[in-house]
C-alpha cells in the first residue's frame, strides 16, 4: 500500500510539473500577438520521432522539453562527400572547411569529408516549444518556419551541434514565408552556418528576445575561435523586434541586414566581437537604440548607407522630435570601435518605423542593459510571472506605460499607412525575389576563392561592396 501511494504521489508531482510549465511572459514588439499553442496543457515527447511528429502535425500544441533530444546521425551520415578548403581557412583544423553546395566551393581545393546529414524540422502553425529549467536541448537539429507557418513560440531551448566544423553545416533557426514568430530565452551554439537565417521571402512579424548567441567555437571561419555566421536578415518586408539579446564571441553578421525590412534593435549586449556586429545595406530600415557594445572591433560597417539610424547625443533630439518620445542612446566601450552615424538629420528610417508601429514599449537605459541581459538571456533563466524581456519593466499595448526610474517610456503611434502590417506581403512563388547571383552573394560571406575572403559577386552600386570588403578573415 505504501509503495502504491508513493507511485501515485510521484505521478501527481510529475503531472503538476508538466501542467505548470508554460510560456512565461509575452513578447514585446512586432510579434506581440503571438500565442503559439495557447493555454493547452503541455505534453512531453518520449523521443525524437514523437517530437518531430508533434512539431509538424496540424494540431495546436504546447510541447515541453524535459531532456535532451539528440538528432545526430538520425538522417544518416554523409561519408567521403564533396567538400573544400575555402580561402578563409588559413588555420587548418581550427578553421572551417565547407560542404560543397550550390557550387559554392568553385575553384577552392577539393577534399572529402564526413558529416551528419542536415536535419531540420519544418514547424507547423500554432506551436509552442518550451524547455523545462535548463534541460531542453536540441542537439544536431535546426528548426525552420516556412510554407505559411505562423503563430509559433520557441522559449527556453538550447539548439547546438549542427556540423560546426563545416560551412553549410546547418542553420539553427531559419525563417521564410512565415508570420508571428517569437524566439525567447533561447541559446544557440556550435552551428555550421547561420544561428538565425531569414529570407528570402517574408518572415513577417518576428520578435527575438533574451536569446544568447554563443559564438565560441573550435572551428572558426575567421580563424580566431569566434563564429562568423550569426544572423542573416534578408527577408522581404520583415518586421523584427530584437531586444534583450547577448551576442558574444562572434566575428560577423551580428546581424547582417538587407532587403526592405524594418528592424528595431534595442537593449542588446554585444561583447567580445572580433569583427563586425551590425552590417546594414541601404534598403532596410534599422533603428538602433539603447544597446551596449563592449570589446567590439567594429560595432557597424557600411558607413554612408542610409538604412540605419543610431541614437547618440548628436541624433537623440532628431529621434525624439520625429517619434514624439524619448530615445535611448547607445553605449560603446572605450575598447570598441565607433558606432558610426549615418547623418544626424536622417529621419527616413524613423518615419518608416513610426508608420508601422501600433504598440508601446519601455526601453531600459543603457547603464542597466548589461546586467539585465546577463541575468536574463539564454536558457534556465525564466522567472515565473515576469514578462519576457528586459528586467520586468513593460508597457501593455492596450494601456499607458508607467515610466520607471531606469527606463524611458516609448509610446508609439498607430499606423494609418497603406502598407501597415496586417498580413505579410506575399511574394509570388513563380518569381525569384532576387537575382540568383545576389542570393548567393548574400548567403556566402567568406568566399571560397576571393583573396579578401569576401563574395566576388556583390552589387556594385551604393555602399554594399565597399563596406563588405572591410571584413578580413
Amino acid at each position: 500500500m505504501f509503495f502504491f501511494r508513493a507511485v501515485l504521489c510521484a505521478l501527481a508531482a510529475l503531472t503538476s510539473t508538466v501542467h505548470a510549465a508554460g510560456v512565461v511572459g509575452r513578447p514585446q514588439g512586432f510579434a506581440k500577438d503571438t500565442t503559439g499553442g495557447g493555454d493547452l496543457a503541455p505534453i512531453s515527447p518520449a523521443d525524437i520521432n514523437e517530437l518531430k511528429e508533434w512539431l509538424t502535425d496540424a494540431e495546436p500544441r504546447v510541447i515541453l522539453l524535459e531532456k535532451e533530444y539528440n538528432f545526430i546521425g538520425s538522417e544518416g551520415i554523409c561519408k567521403d562527400c564533396d567538400c573544400c578548403i575555402p580561402n578563409s581557412n588559413t588555420c587548418g583544423s581550427s578553421g572551417q572547411n565547407a560542404i560543397d553546395v550550390i557550387n559554392w566551393c568553385k575553384d577552392a581545393p577539393k577534399i572529402k569529408c564526413t558529416y551528419n546529414n542536415e536535419t531540420r524540422i519544418d514547424v507547423a502553425s500554432n506551436k509552442t516549444l518550451i524547455g523545462l529549467e535548463d534541460k531542453g536541448v536540441l542537439r544536431g537539429v535546426g528548426l525552420r518556419f516556412t510554407s505559411g507557418a505562423s503563430n509559433i513560440i520557441v522559449q527556453n531551448v538550447h539548439i547546438t551541434e549542427l556540423n560546426p566544423e563545416y560551412i553549410w553545416g546547418g542553420d539553427a533557426l531559419s525563417m521564410t514565408d512565415c508570420d508571428n514568430i517569437w524566439i525567447d530565452h533561447v541559446k544557440i551554439s556550435l552551428v555550421g552556418r547561420q544561428m538565425i537565417s531569414m529570407g528570402f521571402e517574408s518572415s513577417g512579424r518576428v520578435t527575438i528576445s533574451n536569446t544568447e548567441f554563443d559564438g565560441r567555437t573550435s572551428w572558426s571561419a575567421s580563424c580566431d575561435g569566434h563564429h562568423y555566421w550569426t544572423i542573416l536578415g534578408m527577408g522581404t518586408k520583415d518586421h523584427v523586434s530584437f531586444y534583450g539579446n547577448w551576442i558574444h564571441h562572434t566575428s560577423g553578421r551580428g546581424p547582417d541586414l538587407g532587403k526592405d525590412s524594418v528592424w528595431h534593435l534595442f537593449n542588446n549586449y554585444w561583447s567580445d566581437v572580433s569583427g563586425h556586429a551590425l552590417s546594414v545595406f541601404p534598403e532596410p530600415s534599422v533603428f538602433v537604440e539603447g544597446n551596449v557594445f563592449e570589446s567590439v572591433k567594429y560595432p557597424n560597417y557600411r558607413t554612408g548607407c542610409t538604412g540605419m539610424f543610431t541614437v547618440n547625443e548628436t541624433t537623440a533630439q532628431t529621434c525624439e522630435t520625429t517619434l514624439g518620445r524619448q530615445c535611448m542612446e547607445n553605449q560603446v566601450s572605450s575598447d570598441s570601435g565607433p558606432l558610426t552615424l549615418q547623418t544626424a538629420d536622417n529621419t527616413t528610417t524613423l518615419e518608416i518605423y513610426k508608420k508601422i508601429v501600433d504598440f508601446e514599449l519601455e526601453i531600459t537605459s543603457p547603464d542597466k542593459v548589461k546586467d539585465s541581459v546577463m541575468a536574463n538571456a539564454g536558457i534556465g533563466k525564466l522567472s515565473g510571472g515576469t514578462p519576457a524581456g528586459n528586467g520586468g519593466n513593460y508597457a501593455h499595448s492596450s494601456g499607458s506605460a508607467t515610466t520607471a526610474k531606469s527606463t524611458a517610456t516609448s509610446k508609439t503611434v498607430s499606423s494609418t499607412a497603406a502598407d501597415s502590417y496586417g498580413t505579410p506581403t506575399p511574394v509570388p512563388s513563380a518569381k525569384p525575389v532576387a537575382p540568383e547571383s545576389y542570393k548567393k552573394a548574400q548567403a556566402s560571406g567568406p568566399s571560397s576563392s576571393s583573396k579578401s575572403g569576401q563574395p566576388s559577386s556583390l552589387p556594385k552600386t551604393g555602399c554594399g561592396s565597399k563596406s563588405r570588403r572591410l571584413r578580413s578573415v
